[in-house]
């Protein structure tokens, strides 16, 4: 009887392992896939934006709604880079995690950005909407130059 209940335990340990290392990977590719898809959403909201900005479509009624949806995209920034999602298939470099100080800190920048843009063209002022716009690209870029690993495909992060 007591060999049939070790087994038992053994099983149930052993399922228990099994089930949690596999949750620990679903969650990992999940929070990978996530950031993924909302850093494809702001680079999404960037191309729209330079094509309206610089007179390449006639959608400039749409250019505030592509400016609130950047700036609501990048306000979750801070949370897209858990310490589980360090592994797996991703471009995200290490120094997101071994040095997370300097990191929130060009995530704070690159989130700030959006918002002074969000808000200079709700301003109604071109030049310093365009100023902006380049300001904020330039903290998406540096983010870029520094956390994110160079690969042949520019959409994936």
């Amino acid at each position: 009887m007591q060999r049939v209940f070790f087994r038992a335990v053994l099983i149930f340990v052993f399922s228990a392992i099994v089930s949690l290392n596999a949750a620990a990977a679903r969650t990992a590719e999940d929070a990978i896939k996530y950031r993924h898809a909302v850093m494809e959403e702001m680079a999404n909201h960037m191309t729209a934006l330079t094509l309206i900005l610089f007179d390449k479509v006639d959608d400039g009624d749409f250019a505030q709604g592509h400016a609130d949806a950047l700036a609501r995209a990048s306000s979750e920034m801070d949370v897209l880079f858990p310490e589980i999602s360090r592994d797996g298939d991703t471009e995200a470099l290490p120094a997101i995690w071994n040095n997370s100080d300097k990191f929130a800190k060009a995530v704070a920048k690159a989130q700030q950005s959006t918002v002074d843009f969000q808000q200079a063209l709700s301003g109604g002022d071109r030049k310093a909407a365009l100023a902006a716009f380049a300001a904020a690209g330039k903290a998406c870029k540096g983010c870029h130059e520094s956390y994110r690993a160079e690969d042949d495909d520019e959409h994936s992060h």
